[in-house]
């Protein structure tokens, strides 16, 4: 199944920890990289106080054969286990702080699934330009609640200079 992840990072070597990241989300041997969108470094979201944070969109086959929901927690579990491995430990005080690494399901092909774990489609993706610009760039043509990307895009304010995004 064709899933969407967003990679955000904005402490230590960003760029590098990207890389790090998908490397160690391809060490699954049920994921497949099939895209990757370029890198974005985008303003903090809520908690302006913190560093800029570099962006990007994945698109991966998962060749998971269990019922949709559980397929759904085993991924998320799975990402929840590299992001703990890079050395993320959440602060439940400051809920968008700053991060080694976060990993977010965003799609997951055009399914709607709640769990304990993740809902899918990623509920604030909508409202994200650093989600939606990378997603846009490696599968144009996918909507997000049967909202095509284009016209997401056209409710938000939001500025894109070279691969900054101000919003």
């Amino acid at each position: 199944m064709r899933c969407y992840l967003c990679l955000g990072s904005n402490l230590g070597n960003t760029e590098e920890i990207l890389a790090k990241a998908i490397a160690a989300i391809c060490e699954h041997p049920k994921i497949t990289l099939a895209a990757k969108s370029g890198i974005y470094k985008t303003e903090p979201q809520g908690d302006k106080n913190q560093e800029w944070f570099a962006n990007q969109v994945l698109a991966i086959e998962y060749a998971c054969a269990q019922p949709l929901e559980y397929a759904a927690d085993l991924l998320m579990s799975y990402l929840l286990g590299v992001e703990a491995g890079m050395g993320r430990s959440r602060d439940e005080t400051r809920r968008f702080g700053p991060r080694v690494i976060d990993i977010d399901i965003i799609l997951l092909e055009n399914f709607r699934i709640s769990t304990s774990l993740v809902e899918v489609p990623h509920k604030r993706a909508q409202e994200r330009a650093f989600v939606l610009i990378p997603l846009q760039e490696i599968a144009p043509h996918i909507s997000i609640q049967n909202m095509p990307i284009d016209e997401a895009l056209s409710r938000l304010e939001y500025r894109l200079e070279g691969n900054k995004i101000y919003q």
